[in-house]
């Protein structure tokens, strides 16, 4: 096992009724590296974070976590109904018996403020909007200052120039984070991620390896007829050396 890696993912398979989503899938998480996973919808992406979150079981191959209790950013924001935002954006701490410290309190204005929150702290879901709600979602992955983060589509709900405020924060904040970001929306990627591996079809198979940089589907395509059977991201130049910021 690479001493630096984060999460290892090896010849991961899955089926739902005989119809593939995952395909023989194998790559890796490094320390410090943010990871995104690029795929059309339905294409197996939340079923692979499940998987890794160890809510569901892939029907072949194997997972490596470092940290085996991630912090975790679903597509919902799942905020419980009778807790006030505060509450659910602490409650990691109530259950993990954590104590808030006043740097966690410092911490905890400040993403307020990002977030555009600090009138609504003691306010409940059901008087929240949806970009509210998947911001709290947000805060409570990243107030514990976790060193790896799993994210599925977190930003889906929420406008552009919160996103890039957020975004920017959590790189600031949080330069070591390690994160495994999924999203089907190009122009997320060169403002999260490092890397990108790119599936053009609907099933997690043969990525493609790219920068995030300078990430545009449009630009690439497979020069050959996709195989069901391979097992590593298929890199699109050998020699490509991430310049990681």
């Amino acid at each position: 096992m690479d001493s630096e890696a984060m999460l290892v993912v090896h010849q991961v398979s899955k089926k739902y009724q005989d119809m593939p989503v995952i395909q023989n899938l194998s790559f890796s998480l490094n320390a410090g590296e943010r990871l995104a996973l690029f795929a059309p919808s339905g294409a197996g992406k939340t079923t692979l974070l499940r998987i890794l979150a160890g809510l569901e079981t892939a029907d072949s191959g194997d997972t490596w976590l470092a940290d085996p209790t991630p912090a975790v950013i679903f597509q919902e924001p799942r905020l419980f109904p009778f807790l006030t935002l505060e509450e659910n954006i602490l409650l990691p701490f109530e259950a993990q018996q954590k104590k808030v410290t006043s740097q966690v309190r410092k911490d905890y204005q400040q993403w307020l403020e990002v977030c555009e929150l600090g009138d609504s702290a003691r306010q409940y879901p059901y008087q929240l909007s949806g970009g509210m709600k998947q911001k709290a979602a947000i805060m409570r992955a990243m107030l514990g200052r976790p060193l790896l983060v799993l994210m599925d589509e977190p930003f889906q709900s929420i406008g552009a120039e919160a996103k890039a405020n957020i975004i920017q924060h959590i790189l600031t904040t949080l330069p070591d984070l390690s994160a495994l970001f999924i999203t089907h929306i190009p122009d997320e990627i060169p403002l999260m991620a490092h890397s990108v591996l790119y599936f053009q079809h609907q099933v997690l198979a043969n990525p493609l390896a790219l920068p995030a940089e300078s990430f545009c589907p449009e630009k690439y395509f497979y020069p050959f007829p996709i195989q069901l059977n391979q097992a590593e991201p298929i890199p699109l130049d050998q020699s490509f050396n991430l310049n990681r910021k």
